[in-house]
This record gives structure tokens, C-alpha cells and sequence, in this order.
């Protein structure tokens, strides 16, 4: 079944790339797509939440966003001494969870460049989750950007059970129960 699943998600992505339309920001990429995974530690009672994001596509988010016209240059030694608080404002403002119905508040943790250098790997995490009944997903990362974007989520909860996710602009939110 999880071979299936992954089928179908590489076909969607293989298929929303090839009929992506240009929009009037110039990418250096032709697939849009960002990674979350959120994974459940009993032991910390915390949500480690892992984003794998392209760098030109999330400084022209937070342009976009008005969050700053500033260049960034994130994770790069000419990056922006405010790099770190205007990712963290984008992402309070694009990015929300629900823990057992209730909202909660995630830190930004930090961030580090990709191997490819072209993506960026950001760290939150949500503290003080006793326990993971049910999780609401707020996601709308880069959906303002790319008719084709898509978010592909990975859950690990309770008991290490899994959950998957693609999300688009038309789709921003997914729930799970454990």
C-alpha cells in the first residue's frame, strides 16, 4: 500500500510540473514543491516540525507577503541580519497546527542550507504536547507564488503511525485523528 501512495504522489507532482504555468516571478526551478514533516516525540511531549523549502521561492513569498522588501540571501554569509525574524513572521503568518483542537504556538528553532544549496532545511517546534489526539494543518507556504505548487506533508504520531498529505493552493489544510 505505502508503494502505491508513493506512486500516486510522484505521478501528481510529475503531472502538476508538466502543466505549470509561468508566473511573473522568475524561478531557477521548475518544480514547486516544499516538504514538511511533523513528527510526535512522547519522550520531549513536543512537535519537531522539519520544512525543506526553495530559497528563491521563500524570499519571494515574504516579499509577496510584505513581510520585508529586503534581499535576504538566506543561508548564505551575505544573509540578512534580520533573515531569522522575517522567516519566523512568514511563518506565523502561512503556518498554523491545532493540537487536540486547540491552537498552538510553534518557536522557530532555526535554519541551514540544503545540500543542493538552492533549499533550505527550517526547524520549529511546538512544546508541551502531553499527548497527540488529533492535528489540524494549516499550510499555506508558498501557495501565493505557483499555480502548481504543491506541499507534501509527513506525519509521524503516536505509536510512530504515519500519516501523508499533499497539499495545494486549493487545498491548504489536512486533520488527522490518532
Amino acid at each position: 500500500m505505502n508503494h502505491l501512495k508513493l506512486f500516486t504522489l510522484i505521478f501528481v507532482l510529475f503531472l502538476g510540473s508538466s502543466f505549470s504555468t509561468k508566473n511573473e516571478i522568475d524561478d531557477i526551478h521548475d518544480i514547486h514543491v516544499t516538504k514538511c514533516n511533523i513528527d510526535f516525540s512522547d519522550e520531549e511531549k513536543t512537535l519537531q516540525v522539519t520544512l525543506h523549502i526553495y530559497l528563491d521561492d521563500l524570499e519571494a513569498a515574504i516579499k509577496k507577503e510584505k513581510i520585508t522588501a529586503e534581499k535576504l540571501n538566506l543561508c548564505t554569509p551575505k544573509e540578512h541580519a534580520d533573515g531569522n525574524k522575517y522567516v519566523a513572521a512568514y511563518f506565523k503568518k502561512m503556518f498554523s497546527l491545532e493540537v487536540n483542537n486547540q491552537s498552538v504556538d510553534f518557536d522557530f528553532l532555526g535554519k541551514e542550507s540544503a545540500k543542493n544549496i538552492l533549499a533550505g532545511w527550517f526547524y520549529l517546534e511546538v512544546k508541551n504536547v502531553e499527548e497527540l489526539n488529533d492535528l489540524k494543518i494549516n499550510y499555506k507556504i508558498l501557495t501565493n507564488l505557483y499555480d502548481d505548487q504543491q506541499n507534501v506533508i509527513r506525519l509521524k504520531g503516536p505509536n510512530k503511525k504515519k500519516g501523508y498529505f499533499l497539499l495545494n493552493n486549493k487545498k491548504t489544510s489536512a486533520h488527522i485523528t490518532y
